[in-house]
């Protein structure tokens, strides 16, 4: 086909990206995302769209379109609190079959998650593929005050590690976020960066506009599980060797500031009402997709390490190790949790 043709074809994947107040940020996950930084993939095959609320400290559209001809702005002037209208908006305007979310801007991706996501999109019709998650700097974002991390302490940090030569050397400066702080290879809380088939978005009703508060509050984590839980969702995949790596901002519950357990607490009993009690984690067998590059050694070593102790934890107590496969009707291995066997490393 030639440039033009291609152009007007259908990406095969669309990825909504959620802004507000974060220009900074914003720009470096958008950097993140363009086709001069994955690999392996060209702008014909995908769009990004960024949905943003717009605050005193917006982006420049002309700063977005420079990013690549795949690259679609959306201004919006929202009342709400909850970027639950912007993330609809986007689901409205995607042209793919096959979509990524990433609800909060200042998440910077490696160099290959666009590719594997492509991937992942030929293996089954309505897969889920999941994200890890990382913070930079060497502690959660949360505890800043403490710390004494600022915004320019990470602008050094990220100037000093030349991360758009090299996307991998994030691993080098971050530590693991809250939403898989036991490693790769326990069950999720949610993914910040994730994947799936605009079917599935459909079959949970998008975003869900109970979801209000600051931030969305609990969004993310209802979405993700929600979506790990559907019968139709017959492939749950992981990426190894990629990760979405947060930055600092003065989020709702990223930053140290007065109130943060008290929204934390609204957050979660929101979440418990809808799910009508106590809400686990995804606890699916994922299937691994991605290279085990040396920036994420250390990482590995510790995911498995804890991975192992779960096991056998588990294992004693004579429970199944993904107990969502377990209720889920699609679910088809032998229901027999007596035959499992320890895992021995030796």
């Amino acid at each position: 086909h030639s440039t033009q043709q291609q152009t007007r074809m259908k990406p095969k994947l669309s990825i909504i990206v959620i802004v507000y107040r974060m220009s900074r940020q914003a720009m470096n996950t958008l950097y993140s995302l363009s086709a001069h930084y994955q690999r392996n993939v060209c702008e014909a095959d995908y769009e990004v769209l960024v949905m943003e609320n717009l605050s005193d400290d917006s982006l420049n559209a002309s700063d977005i379109t420079a990013l690549g001809n795949n690259f679609r702005y959306f201004p919006r002037h929202e009342t709400s609190a909850s970027p639950v209208n912007a993330i609809n908006e986007g689901f409205r305007e995607a042209q793919a079959s096959f979509i990524g979310l990433i609800i909060d801007g200042a998440r910077i991706v490696t160099p290959r998650v666009v590719e594997y996501a492509i991937a992942v999109a030929r293996t089954s019709e309505n897969p889920l593929l999941a994200t890890p998650t990382f913070n930079l700097g060497p502690y959660l974002h949360y505890k800043n005050i403490d710390f004494e991390y600022t915004e320019e302490t990470e602008k050094q940090l990220l100037e000093q590690t030349l991360w758009k030569q090299n996307g991998y050397r994030l691993f080098d400066i971050s530590n693991l976020g809250e939403a898989n702080p036991r490693g790769l290879f326990q069950p999720f809380m949610e993914s910040n960066c994730y994947f799936t088939s605009k079917s599935n978005f459909s079959a949970i009703g998008y975003a869900d506009e109970r979801f209000q508060l600051p931030g969305g509050g609990s969004l993310n984590l209802h979405m993700f599980r929600s979506i790990g839980m559907l019968t139709q969702c017959t492939h749950y995949w992981m990426m190894i060797g990629e990760g979405s790596f947060h930055q600092f901002h003065h989020g709702v519950t990223t930053a140290q500031q007065d109130g943060r357990e008290e929204k934390l607490t609204q957050f979660r009993e929101q979440l418990e009402a809808i799910w009508q009690g106590r809400f686990p984690a995804l606890e699916r067998e994922p299937l691994l997709i991605g290279a085990a590059n040396s920036h994420c050694q250390n990482f590995l070593h510790y995911s498995a390490e804890r991975g192992q102790i779960r096991f056998n934890r588990l294992h004693e107590k004579r429970r199944v190790f993904c107990q969502d496969d377990w209720h889920r009707p699609a679910f088809c291995y032998q229901r027999d949790s007596t035959d499992i066997t320890k895992f021995d490393p030796r």
